[in-house]
């Protein structure tokens, strides 16, 4: 519908419902004249007489009254769809598609969504829990908007910017003898029994773990490795052995185990935002952003629950 076809929509829907076109003329901020001008135009372009001029007030024919009926719900969608439009365009109203790592599941997620929908309640989050490649590989299939990933991501077509430092941490059982360490020496864990994350469930954080043993010359006495993170903090909390995971797994929370910060030097892949580059989505800016603002109030809380943290 043409902008000309709804103003012809608001005169005839002013008339009618004021019954007096000196008033709907008032209410329209226009002259008389050129209004029943327009209306005569309309019922020209749709051959029917819309209004009874004979009687005071002015009445609705059959055919007006068919009219006045569909013509204020065209109004009302009409002003729907140019706000939803402006909502969008603000960054107000859309989707945003996520794909996420376990470590952002568990980690900074969750306080990115809840900074976001403090300003925009109206945007509907989609969260698919994927690995890196994956990531990658549906971001610039445009099934997703935005990833939480750990790089290298070696692809002209994404942006990938750094958004917070999540080291590796050792953890071990409740009564383990180095549980109870604030921060710990890699160097003194060679030969402790370690629970590995399988390479192929977490290539990164497995490839980091490798990196370690190497720097601090940990010879690690490798008792099993778990496809999942959880099963992993399970075998630990049954003593089996310790294991080396990002800090972002504090937050599960798991009962019976204990993170410990490493010193010295650490292999530090951080986690990362990435998007299309060519994405110039209000909605996708904007949930950038609530990204960005949310790191802080994320470490704080952390490093609150766990002051030896140093992040």
């Amino acid at each position: 519908m043409t902008r000309s076809e709804l103003r012809l929509l608001r005169y005839f829907v002013a008339v009618a419902e004021e019954r007096h076109f000196g008033r709907a003329a008032e209410r329209l901020r226009m002259a008389q004249p050129p209004l029943s001008q327009q209306i005569r135009k309309l019922e020209q372009g749709l051959g029917a007489e819309l209004l009874d001029r004979s009687c005071r007030p002015i009445g609705l024919t059959e055919a007006g009254q068919a009219f006045f009926a569909e013509a204020r719900l065209c109004l009302v969608h009409a002003e729907r769809a140019f706000t939803a439009a402006r909502l969008a365009a603000a960054g107000q109203l859309g989707q945003v598609r996520i794909g996420a790592m376990q470590a952002a599941v568990s980690g900074v997620l969750p306080h990115v969504i809840r900074e976001h929908r403090r300003s925009h309640p109206d945007v509907a989050l989609e969260v698919v829990d994927l690995g890196t490649l994956e990531q990658a590989h549906q971001l610039v299939e445009h099934r997703l908007d935005i990833g939480f990933l750990r790089g290298p991501i070696d692809d002209a077509s994404l942006t990938v910017e750094p958004l917070l430092h999540d080291p590796l941490m050792a953890v071990f059982w409740d009564d383990h003898p180095l549980a109870g360490e604030e921060r710990l020496s890699p160097s003194v864990l060679s030969g402790q029994p370690t629970l590995l994350w399988a390479r192929a469930a977490a290539p990164t954080v497995y490839a980091d773990v490798v990196e370690l043993f190497r720097r601090h010359q940990i010879d690690p006495r490798v008792v099993d490795e778990s496809p999942r993170v959880e099963s992993v903090l399970a075998l630990v909390a049954a003593g089996l052995g310790i294991a080396f995971l990002p800090t972002s797994f504090v937050n599960l929370g798991r009962r019976g185990v204990r993170f410990v910060p490493l010193t010295g030097s650490i292999p530090d892949r951080p986690l990362e935002l990435a998007w299309r580059t060519d994405n110039t989505s209000a909605t996708l800016s904007a949930f950038v952003d609530a990204a960005r603002r949310s790191v802080p109030c994320y470490l704080a809380d952390l490093t609150a629950r766990h002051p030896s943290l140093q992040l």
